[in-house]
């Protein structure tokens, strides 16, 4: 069984011309017993939600959350706290965290001080209702740990992890679980490979940030949330574990993030 911590079905569907039916039947004939829809902007709030909800027996859960290059003004952010609210009353089952939130540098789509500002209210968020953080982090990892470590999160997810053991270790040491996604398979990324062989197995997370970031051997085309499994792969043989092991742990880790304290 293989779990998909993080992806955007609404892109994918849109990138491969798919429906989803078909997205779910991959997800089934891949052994991928859970995937997470993330949200990244407005528009794509309510839509993350009902698409939980429809496809809750194929084992999708969803996020709702403001990227960092996404707009998260007033009215953005007064949007995020009516449906989170709605949300964590009637489908709390589904809800799995707020995000993907955080600091993108690279990019510099919204200016600094309305993302700093938008990923302050998400953390605020967080913990006022107990969830995972889900956390994007682009060039930014100074500023984003100096947040981190004066707002005081309860925990969460730095997704997509971009840096080398060193801030591995820094995340690991305010709490936070440590997720890859497919570049960790790609041949250069050295500082990626170090990063995944340090992490703990009680800590580790495996994603696919669909479309984007397609493992090898499929790298080049636009990836699938059933393509997690190259990414298994990949790490269980960079680690020398069996894979079987890797997947019991991130499910393990999954779960404890689903329901904190068990």
């Amino acid at each position: 069984m293989f779990i998909d911590t993080h992806t955007h079905f609404d892109i994918v569907m849109k990138k491969l011309h798919c429906n989803e039916k078909t997205c779910m039947d991959n997800l089934g004939a891949n052994n991928v017993i859970n995937a997470v829809q993330v949200a990244i902007s407005l528009e794509t709030l309510q839509w993350s939600y009902d698409f939980a909800l429809r496809n809750r027996e194929s084992g999708i859960l969803f996020t709702l959350g403001i990227h960092p290059s996404s707009a998260s003004g007033k009215k953005e952010l007064a949007s995020l706290d009516t449906i989170l609210s709605r949300a964590v009353t009637d489908h709390p089952d589904l809800l799995f965290g707020i995000g993907e939130c955080g600091l993108d540098y690279y990019r510099m789509r919204q200016e600094k001080n309305l993302q700093i500002n938008g990923f302050i209210h998400q953390i605020t968020l967080a913990k006022q209702y107990h969830l995972p953080l889900i956390i994007h982090i682009r060039d930014a990892m100074d500023d984003a740990l100096e947040i981190l470590k004066s707002q005081a999160p309860t925990g969460g997810i730095m997704h997509c992890f971009p840096g080398d053991a060193s801030a591995a270790r820094k995340v690991l040491d305010m709490g936070f679980y440590v997720s890859f996604a497919g570049n960790v398979t790609y041949k250069n990324a050295h500082e990626l490979h170090d990063s995944a062989a340090y992490v703990p197995l009680d800590r580790i997370l495996v994603e696919t940030d669909a479309p984007f970031l397609t493992p090898v051997p499929y790298r080049g085309k636009p990836n699938r949330p059933e393509y997690v499994i190259h990414t298994y792969d990949y790490i269980a043989a960079l680690k020398n574990i069996e894979l079987d092991v890797l997947k019991e742990k991130v499910f393990e880790n999954f779960k404890a993030l689903r329901n904190p304290g068990t």
